[in-house]
């Protein structure tokens, strides 16, 4: 009977992390906030942080099957989480790292926004918008309005606000704060956007992973750090910058949403579509760390560990 009951054990064991794929959780060093969306992680409106303190509100959006367990799904005519200020994280976005699983077979013909907070007067800005490009009267006419996504692009600061105008697969990384070139000068707007064509909308999950401040060091030797995405495990662009550039990130005012943008208060371009497993870094994760992520099938999830302890509880109380 004894040599059964192990034998069973065993056999729930294995089942359970095969279900799991045998992948390793997630990465947590420098993670900031992780938004899993299961329903254990719900609770009314509230939608809890289950590694940091920014416990965000659910505005409209409801649960749905996800990438791993349990997901939101957005309507795109009011839907939205309010993820919050996120605390002191604007001061640190310069070195970090957005996270997200989405899934969208969004067709209509007009821009959306994925996650993004603009402050009053620049102070702050940063997200991603989807079928988006920003056109700007200085560019010249003979450069391409979508940027070629080469690794020796530089960044281009645009110091007036920008025009963005539907552009077909286009994802689009925004990032805006107030500098001061020098002392005797007044705060300008530093305003950078850059994307590169991906298809997302196809009705498939997609990983996407936006990097600012990921370290590079060319054929000289000349150190870099820059904006990076990756989808589906694949790094698709990289803007270098040079080490020591003038930034002046601060916190934000306004707080970050979620399946819409928050336009200095305003709720703006609503997604459509599902969000999953969102996750926030306060440092550039690496490309190894990236696909770690991005194989992992079980996130944060102790469910596998629960389970272990239950069985052998009920297995020892039938011996």
């Amino acid at each position: 009977m004894k040599s059964l009951l192990y034998l069973l054990a065993i056999v729930l064991t294995i089942t359970i992390f095969s279900a799991k794929g045998y992948t390793e959780p997630i990465v947590t060093d420098g993670l900031v906030s992780y938004w899993t969306f299961d329903r254990r992680d719900i609770d009314g409106d509230t939608v809890k942080d289950v590694w940091g303190e920014n416990d965000g509100k659910i505005v409209g959006a409801r649960r749905v099957g996800g990438r791993v367990n349990d997901a939101l799904e957005f309507d795109g005519t009011d839907d939205y989480v309010n993820l919050t200020n996120l605390s002191d994280f604007g001061s640190q976005v310069g070195t970090s790292t957005f996270e997200v699983w989405v899934k969208t077979s969004l067709k209509k013909e007009h821009w959306t926004t994925l996650f993004k907070v603009r402050d009053e007067d620049c102070s702050m800005g940063w997200g991603i918008d989807l079928n988006a490009w920003t056109w700007h009267p200085n560019f010249p006419d003979h450069l391409p309005k979508i940027p070629v996504p080469l690794a020796e692009n530089p960044i281009k600061n645009i110091n007036q606000v920008d025009n963005t105008v539907f552009t077909k697969d286009v994802i689009r990384l925004y990032l805006t704060n107030a500098i001061r070139l020098n002392k005797l000068k007044p705060l300008i707007c530093k305003h950078s956007t850059f994307g590169l064509r991906f298809p997302i909308s196809d009705g498939e999950w997609h990983h996407l992973v936006y990097i600012n401040g990921m370290p590079y060091v060319d054929e000289n030797g000349h150190e870099w750090r820059g904006k990076a995405i990756f989808i589906d495990g694949k790094q698709n662009l990289f803007i270098r910058r040079s080490v020591g550039m003038p930034d002046n990130f601060m916190p934000f005012t306004e707080p970050v949403y979620l399946g819409a943008g928050n336009n200095r208060g305003v709720a703006e371009r609503f997604y459509n579509g599902i969000i999953d497993e969102v996750r926030i870094y306060d440092r550039p994760l690496t490309a190894d760390e990236v696909t770690r992520n991005f194989e992992s099938k079980v996130g944060w999830s102790v469910e596998a560990t629960e389970k272990l302890p239950v069985v052998w509880g009920a297995l020892k109380t039938a011996l």
